[in-house]
């Protein structure tokens, strides 16, 4: 079965089957995407892994995205104060007003499909060897959408795996773990439905993301080493480490739990403090 693939062929011939064998074929190929799943995250991520059945990934972006009818369907997408200076470049057309511009384009769902960068898989792959891994970050490239994906792919395909999220604040920290559930969610209901996941907001509100049936979990805190000295986890993800004041004493409280075989990401964005000292390996200068 390793050199199984699902083709186009296999999906008709499933469609002509009785209801009933349709859920048992559906079991059985949920669960061979499952261990390829388990074994390769960016075979998770990547939709050109699977291009027959469609992305696995989703993510949700709030800004509008339009595509242009005039242009075939893989081109690029426009942010909506593009759309005219696209047309009027590429087309050499100009809408005279909203109503005749919005006839030139379609907007797009804000669901949408993960799309792997050409830095990304570098990037998960030092992520799967490496205990310690923190990342400076600009904006616009995915880096937190990457790393909440990294956990999640460890939570759903994995066994047993605690992983930590900490943000700023509860209700940032909450729509991190929210974004972990977006993905269990959005995938293909075949691969979906072999684990069912759960959703709730948590004592402290800050979001708890469990798999029961493999024993698997996302629990999100607010900064501070108190939130999650008590705990060994699988892993810690610290979101925008830079701007959170408690980020070096939560680092300290958790490291001895780390070194014993767990995994501590923290990305941000620039700002001077613990992270970015702790990025050029000089946070032992912060106890002197």
């Amino acid at each position: 079965m390793a050199d199984f693939e699902i083709t186009q062929e296999l999906l008709l011939d499933i469609g002509r089957m009785p209801r009933r064998k349709q859920r048992e074929v559906f079991k059985v190929l949920g669960q061979l995407e499952w261990d390829r799943c388990a074994r390769d995250p960016l075979y998770w991520l990547d939709p050109s892994r699977h291009p027959v059945v469609g992305p696995y990934v989703y993510t949700l972006d709030n800004h509008p995205l339009y595509q242009c009818r005039l242009c075939p369907p893989e081109a690029d997408p426009h942010y909506f104060n593009k759309c005219g200076i696209h047309l009027q470049l590429s087309h050499g057309r100009e809408a005279t007003g909203q109503e005749e511009l919005r006839g030139y384009f379609v907007e797009l769902s804000t669901t949408r499909a993960f799309t792997v960068k050409e830095y990304m898989p570098p990037m998960v792959d030092y992520w799967q060897r490496e205990q310690f891994y923190m990342v400076e970050k600009s904006r616009d490239v995915m880096a937190t959408w990457l790393v909440v994906a990294m956990y999640t792919w460890d939570t759903l395909f994995h066994t047993g795996r605690q992983n930590i999220f900490q943000s700023e604040d509860a209700s940032k920290t909450d729509e991190l773990v929210r974004r972990a559930y977006f993905m269990y969610q959005n995938q293909p209901k075949f691969i979906r439905d072999l684990h069912k996941g759960s959703y709730a907001n948590g004592q402290n509100r800050s979001g708890v993301f469990r798999v029961p049936d493999i024993n698997s979990e996302i629990l999100g805190f607010p900064q501070g080493a108190d939130q999650i000295r008590q705990y060994h986890p699988t892993g810690v993800f610290m979101d925008e480490a830079a701007f959170q004041e408690q980020a070096g004493d939560a680092f300290s409280a958790i490291k001895p739990a780390i070194q014993a075989g767990g995994r501590f990401t923290a990305i941000s964005s620039a700002n001077p403090g613990w992270f970015m000292l702790a990025c050029q390996d000089r946070d032992q200068e912060l106890a002197q």
